[in-house]
């Protein structure tokens, strides 16, 4: 019965925290530059980093501030803006395509690594849910949670896939997402340092 309730936590505790990473996953998965690998990947690695650093939550409060974390916002500002001039030299996709494909491993890193730094930097709400959640467990159990998570990761990566392979809203997707993209990472990012500093005062 503990078993049952640890696993129902886990779920709640992961879902509650991760609706928001599922519009942005959606976006990565519609974004014609982030081959799908890359952002399964990517969200693999900055889950993992959030939990690792929430598993640890007990030591690290006495170290790092909480608000700390929230100043890495930046980053998906400025991956924000970054999108946004790909958005500017949209017309020109098609003509650089065989360029890019010829870069293609150093781009599916770079591309792991953005999807990466979002998904850790969107992770606030997540550390202020696993740090007190994990503080209270033993190993074994943070243990078992965590491997949970990780299978909720998947399951959110293939969610994400087929609501985007959807034929109406994948279409709407697949049509206005690289538009969107860049403004939801931009906004992400100014609300991750607007509660930093709200925390901070």
């Amino acid at each position: 019965m503990e078993i049952i309730a640890m696993i129902l936590v886990a779920i709640s505790a992961f879902v509650a925290t991760n609706i928001d990473d599922l519009f942005v996953l959606m976006l990565f998965f519609a974004a014609g530059k982030h081959e799908k690998n890359s952002i399964v990947i990517g969200q693999y690695l900055g889950f993992l980093s959030l939990v690792l650093i929430s598993s640890t939550a007990y030591f690290l409060q006495f170290i790092v501030p909480s608000y700390f974390i929230s100043l890495l916002g930046i980053f998906p500002v400025l991956i924000g803006f970054k999108k946004l001039l790909d958005v500017k030299n949209h017309e020109n996709m098609e003509r650089e395509g065989p360029a890019l494909k010829n870069d293609s491993s150093s781009g599916s890193w770079r591309n792991v690594f953005q999807v990466a730094v979002v998904t850790f930097t969107n992770g606030g709400d997540n550390l202020g849910v696993y740090a007190p959640l994990f503080a209270g467990m033993e190993t074994g159990q943070i243990l078992i949670v965590s491997m949970l998570f990780m299978v909720m990761v998947g399951i959110w990566c293939i969610l994400a896939s087929l609501m985007v392979g959807n034929r109406f809203l994948g279409n709407k997707i697949d049509k206005y997402g690289h538009i969107i993209l860049p403004f939801v990472l931009i906004a992400l990012g100014f609300m991750i340092l607007a509660g930093g500093i709200m925390e901070f005062l």
